[in-house]
């Protein structure tokens, strides 16, 4: 018998909170699920917690603060309003394992939820060129289109034509999952800077 996922939601708002109780217990049937609107509350409800949904924005702080604390023990995952590439940077450099916008659909947390309990397999990469794991792992670090270009020494349209071969290859539809499965790729095995 396997032990449930326990699941800590950290949101101030009460409805959002109620929203992504009822996703995670879609996405994770049994999985124990703990709620918190503050850092304070977070702090006293941490214990045996084996994920954290953790908004940003907060009342008595950042959610950054509590992700400092328990990044490197306890898996993360970032919802916040403000999706931005240093936003992404900084939490994963702080151990998240994976980043979503609010502005995220459900079924994008559902596939953040259960990909987390794996992270991406090299499954499906063995049809990727060199080039395109190289655009796959500046995606998950965080770089802007500009960056990457500039870094690879290639024009942005060459960027986006790499881009819409990978999301071909792996099966994704469309920027915001290729973005994703670039983050948990990067975090999960491609990591190298």
């Amino acid at each position: 018998m396997s032990v449930p996922m326990r699941v800590l939601i950290v949101e101030d708002h009460s409805l959002v909170r109620t929203g992504l109780r009822h996703l995670v217990e879609e996405a994770l049937p049994g999985a124990q699920v703990r709620e918190a609107a503050s850092l304070s509350e977070a702090r006293l409800r941490l214990e045996d917690i084996d994920h954290v949904l953790l908004d940003l924005s907060l009342p008595d702080g950042s959610g950054l603060d509590l992700l400092a604390e328990i990044g490197q023990r306890v898996a993360v995952t970032v919802l916040t309003a403000f999706d931005s590439p240093a936003f992404r940077r900084r939490a994963r450099d702080l151990g998240a394992r994976a980043f979503l916008s609010k502005d995220a659909r459900p079924e994008e947390l559902r596939g953040a939820l259960l990909g987390l309990l794996e992270p991406p397999s090299v499954r499906g990469h063995e049809r990727l060129t060199p080039r395109e794991l190289e655009v796959l792992r500046e995606l998950g670090a965080g770089r802007s289109s500009a960056q990457i270009a500039r870094q690879l020494g290639m024009d942005e349209k060459t960027l986006y034509t790499h881009r819409r071969h990978l999301m071909q290859k792996l099966g994704l539809d469309g920027t915001a999952a290729l973005l994703r499965y670039a983050t948990l790729y990067w975090l999960g095995q491609g990591r190298s800077n």
